[in-house]
């Protein structure tokens, strides 16, 4: 397999595509290495005219670490716990899945003390208006944003920890009429307080650093006031997403896409509504506590 696989980098600050290869079958090993590397050197892979079942999905999932399980239980798929859906279709006027995923600028479940190490989306249904698929999504690398803060910032960020929360994110959503979610059942709050992690995080494989916070949901930095804190966090946020550092995904149906939360931040375009429905079906793998 390892013979006909072509992995092209997007010429963007991060992403890949990755041509020659079918996930509806088992990664040999040689394929996976060379899979695994690109992805820690591009941060997103994209897999185009993929023909998957959702068992094909999570083994690849499991390819990259123990597949993970979302915290809010409703918008999971039924057979197959490990998938969350990523939709705005409506049964008896209820949302089947999250509609307000990614609306803002975030890295996935930063509010959690071991945030997933990866995400992987796939594409099922898809809006298309005139001919054109709706609903990109936006990739911002936050280890090139790390990269080109000047030193003395670098120096001073260095030892900073900042706390993150789900309800602020959730609360920035809602001030933006983003987000309709209902409220986590008793046990889910309970896994969804505060944590706090370092404001610049290391990665795992490549040891690269990368900035680790984002509006909404970082909520303070520990021993900075409030006022000064909240200056920091929205003067990074602002560079995080400049668009030195994007790559933006144009979606078409059975694309399987894969990003690494330890060095990028995303964002769903949200210019389609019903009656055009958009479906993905999402898998996360575990991770490990940032440092």
């Amino acid at each position: 397999m390892l013979g006909t696989l072509t992995i092209t980098p997007s010429g963007d600050a991060c992403g890949a595509q990755v041509q020659g290869v079918s996930l509806a079958e088992p990664l040999d090993d040689a394929t996976f290495a060379a899979v695994s590397t690109a992805f820690a050197d591009h941060g997103v892979l994209v897999f185009r005219d993929q023909h998957l079942s959702e068992t094909d999905q999570i083994r690849f999932t499991a390819r990259f670490g123990e597949p993970d399980v979302y915290v809010l239980s409703e918008y999971r798929a039924p057979a197959h716990p490990e998938i969350l859906l990523i939709t705005n279709i409506q049964e008896d006027g209820h949302n089947i899945g999250l509609a307000d995923a990614g609306t803002t600028w975030h890295t996935d479940s930063s509010y959690l003390p071991v945030p997933p190490h990866a995400t992987v989306l796939y594409a099922r249904e898809v809006p298309v208006e005139d001919g054109r698929v709706l609903g990109d999504t936006l990739f911002t690398s936050t280890a090139a944003a790390y990269d080109a803060l000047p030193d003395a910032l670098k120096n001073g960020l260095e030892d900073l920890v900042s706390v993150h929360s789900y309800y602020g994110k959730h609360a920035a959503r809602a001030a933006l009429g983003r987000s309709d979610r209902k409220a986590p059942k008793r046990d889910e709050e309970r896994a969804l307080q505060p944590v706090e992690h370092p404001l610049v995080r290391t990665h795992p494989v490549s040891g690269r650093k990368a900035l680790y916070v984002a509006q909404g949901e970082c909520v303070g930095i520990v021993g900075m006031p409030d006022d000064e804190a909240k200056a920091l966090i929205d003067e990074l946020s602002q560079h995080v997403i400049d668009e030195r550092f994007h790559y933006r995904h144009h979606w078409a149906l059975h694309d399987l896409v894969i990003w690494d939360n330890c060095q990028l931040q995303h964002l769903a375009i949200k210019d389609y509504a019903l009656p055009l429905r958009r479906l993905m079906h999402r898998t996360q793998v575990k991770g490990t506590r940032p440092y």
